[in-house]
């Protein structure tokens, strides 16, 4: 595997970010990202089938250009409304004296044997704990020894429709999808912290049209979903309340909405420059455009609240990690923890390692990719690497046995069951690595 180039497609409704990489000695190796303007899809749906597909294929001819590698297929992420969170269970018997791969798979199989319409299609299958003989709480259940081996899981399924426009987009742009991978299950592996994970957190990575969301408890995924709000709505609202064209509207919140140095920006009674609608010179005041942003952001972090509030009450997460594009906005963190209640901090892809220099120099730089708005690119670079044998499992190569059993499904029995069968066994300990 080593020296195999591998690539994440973040796909989003404001914009598109290609990471690429290679499998190193010890582990991925970086060589960047690059991001282009995303046209064709609305809160993470494809509504224009070519449009999409031009601003793919835009993104990895930049890829190309900055990194010297010709990029032909991607770990594809996904998100959207239309992707939903449902808890299932099963039960399988263990045959011999301890738990062995074939008892994991047993389990899974009863555990994902749900009603899914026919208008969906499994996303994934992943695991949030295994019980042994009315023992709970075990995550690693391999060479265990019992008789009954209980899995509780959490099925993540998406529209059929969605997927299907999605693809007809990569095939146009001539980019093959090895996999569709909801984007918080990638992000997360870049950006949470083991403690996080166990101890529990709520995950959020706020796009340009939607926010993630995702509660993870016991080093597994205890829920998940979608708020069709994210920072572009702030963009509209800048552009509608001041009057101004859109992409100026994204000017003014990135120049003076975002980063650390704004800290300040809702108590400042300075005014900027802008282009009006005529194209003339108009006067905005720093405090107005803070209010703006300060609404809806506040909105958005009410919904989240609401939303999770009933799985919160169940899993009670200690803290709260932002990540996405808009989570650079000033004073982001403090207006989430008043909304929430919760200990916020801004999270970056903190996994990814130094980038080099893809185009055979040799030399390594700072990581232009530890930046919020990088997660999910970054994390489907991780997951694209486990995926492919980076990591080894706990136990013997179940973790690459398994991979090729799916590989062999994907010939003989089709995408649907393959990709459910890949989910499955890609997750199974995901809690326990590091």
């Amino acid at each position: 595997m080593k020296g195999r180039h591998i690539a994440g497609l973040d796909i989003g409704s404001t914009k598109i970010t290609l990471a690429a990489g290679r499998a190193g000695r010890s582990g991925i190796e970086v060589a960047g990202a690059v991001s282009v303007a995303s046209r064709g899809l609305r809160k993470g749906v494809v509504v224009d089938i070519d449009e999409t597909a031009n601003s793919i294929g835009l993104a990895v001819k930049e890829a190309r250009s900055a990194y010297g590698v010709d990029i032909r297929a991607a770990y594809v992420g996904i998100s959207g409304g239309h992707i939903t969170s449902r808890e299932s269970s099963g039960v399988a018997g263990i045959k011999g004296k301890e738990v062995d791969p074939g008892d994991l798979e047993r389990a899974m199989d009863s555990a994902s044997a749900v009603y899914v319409p026919l208008d969906r299609e499994i996303l994934h299958v992943l695991p949030s704990e295994y019980i042994i003989d009315g023992q709970d709480g075990i995550s690693r259940p391999l060479g265990m020894a019992g008789v009954r081996l209980e899995v509780k899981v959490q099925v993540l399924t998406a529209s059929q429709a969605a997927l299907d426009n999605l693809e007809r987009a990569l095939d146009r742009s001539g980019l093959r999808p090895i996999e569709t991978v909801f984007q918080p299950v990638a992000g997360a592996m870049a950006v949470l912290r083991r403690e996080e994970r166990e101890q529990g957190v709520l995950y959020m990575d706020m796009g340009g049209g939607t926010t993630d969301i995702s509660l993870f408890k016991g080093g597994s995924l205890r829920w998940a979903g979608v708020i069709p709000v994210g920072g572009g709505h702030a963009t509209n609202d800048i552009a509608i309340g001041l009057k101004l064209p859109r992409d100026e509207a994204e000017r003014l919140k990135r120049l003076h909405g975002l980063g650390p140095e704004k800290v300040n920006l809702f108590e400042t009674r300075e005014n900027v420059e802008a282009r009006g609608m005529n194209g003339k010179a108009v006067t905005v005041s720093h405090a107005e455009l803070a209010r703006i942003i300060r609404l809806r952001m506040e909105e958005l972090f009410d919904l989240v609240k609401n939303e999770t509030d009933p799985w919160s009450v169940k899993y009670q997460p200690l803290c709260a990690v932002i990540t996405g594009g808009a989570s650079r906005m000033g004073e982001i963190a403090r207006m989430a923890e008043r909304c929430l209640g919760l200990p916020v901090r801004i999270g970056l892809p903190e996994k990814v390692p130094p980038q080099y220099d893809l185009k055979g120099q040799g030399a390594f730089f700072p990581g232009a990719m530890r930046d919020p708005a990088h997660a999910a690119a970054a994390g489907l670079l991780l997951y694209g690497f486990e995926a492919e044998g980076g990591v080894r499992a706990v136990s013997s190569n179940v973790f690459s046995d398994s991979i090729g059993m799916a590989r062999q499904t994907i010939a003989e029995q089709g995408r649907a069951l393959a990709k459910k069968i890949i989910g499955k066994v890609r997750l199974f300990e995901w809690g326990a690595r590091e």
